[in-house]
Order: structure tokens, then C-alpha cells, then sequence
């Protein structure tokens, strides 16, 4: 029986947790790394680009149909613009609770009169630094710990040896 401990023994319970946490936060902000920015009257000069439609109030009528009830905004990448109408792949619907649903691109034809405005998909260098980081710092704590790299002494020495009195 061992009457002393190594001292970073408690910590290595504490590095688990914490390794843990850190992954699933990196997963978190996986899905941040983007945002989009405030609403423009004008459609993105690069039509094949990523982008929110926001919905106005006749919108949610004209759209209801084809999108669902109270929709507030459309992502998706917008195919073309003609004769009044833009036609996109829709990514997400969200409507006015917040509440949003997947779609895997099917082809929405959206009239320029139910649109208030669009809101351009940009990367966002902070959110995608903090993700690098913390992936990082997963990657390292993670090795550290199941490679034994931080020095933390198992059980007891291998294979038994004696025991001192």
C-alpha cells in the first residue's frame, strides 16, 4: 500500500473533464465559424455565394405554400435573378419563433417582391480562430493524457516489484 501520492494525480481527474468540454465547445463553434452580415437592400453581386433572403410580410403569404408559415428568412445560394423572381438552393428555412429546418438544396423560386432585403454569408475570423485554438488545445490535452505525456505515475510500478517497509 502507497502512502503518498504524486502530486499531479488529482489533477489528471481535472484534465478529463476539462478535454472533454473543450471538444465538444470546439464542435460548437464548428458550426459558427460563419455569419452573416446586417441586411442590404441589393442582392450579392456574386450570384453563386452563399446568402440569407430575409422574408417580408408579404412574402410570408406569397412563400407559405412552398416554405412554410411565417418564414422570416431563406439560406440558401441563389442560382439567378430574372424577370423578377430569384431562384435559389435552399440550406435552412427560418421562420419568425427562430425555429429552423434543413433542406438539402431543393430550388425555390422567390419574387423579388416578397424579399425585405439579403444578408450576405461571410467567414468570421474570430469565431474560426477561437475554433483552431480550442481544437488545438483538445488535440494536445487529449495526446497528454492518454499518452501519459504530463508525467502523472499509473497504479504502481510494472509488473509488481517489491514492496519496501
Amino acid at each position: 500500500m502507497r502512502d503518498h501520492q504524486h502530486p499531479l494525480r488529482p489533477m489528471r481527474r481535472l484534465i478529463r473533464p476539462v478535454v472533454g468540454a473543450l471538444w465538444a465547445g470546439a464542435l460548437a463553434l464548428q458550426m459558427g465559424c460563419y455569419a452573416f452580415l446586417p441586411v442590404q437592400s441589393a442582392p450579392p453581386a456574386q450570384p453563386q455565394r452563399e446568402i440569407g433572403i430575409v422574408i417580408n410580410d408579404r412574402g410570408r403569404t406569397l412563400l407559405s405554400e412552398r416554405v412554410g408559415p411565417l418564414v422570416e428568412r431563406i439560406d440558401g445560394r441563389i442560382d439567378k435573378r430574372e424577370n423578377g423572381v430569384v431562384t435559389m438552393a435552399v440550406f435552412r428555412v427560418t421562420d419568425v419563433r427562430g425555429e429552423s429546418s434543413t433542406w438539402t438544396g431543393e430550388q425555390v423560386a422567390i419574387p423579388e417582391e416578397a424579399i425585405l432585403g439579403y444578408r450576405p454569408k461571410k467567414i468570421s475570423k474570430f469565431k474560426t480562430a477561437l475554433l483552431v485554438g480550442a481544437l488545438a488545445l483538445a488535440v494536445v490535452l487529449t495526446l497528454g493524457t492518454s499518452l501519459d505525456l504530463f508525467g502523472v505515475p499509473t497504479e504502481g510500478p510494472p509488473g509488481g516489484g517489491p514492496s519496501q517497509s
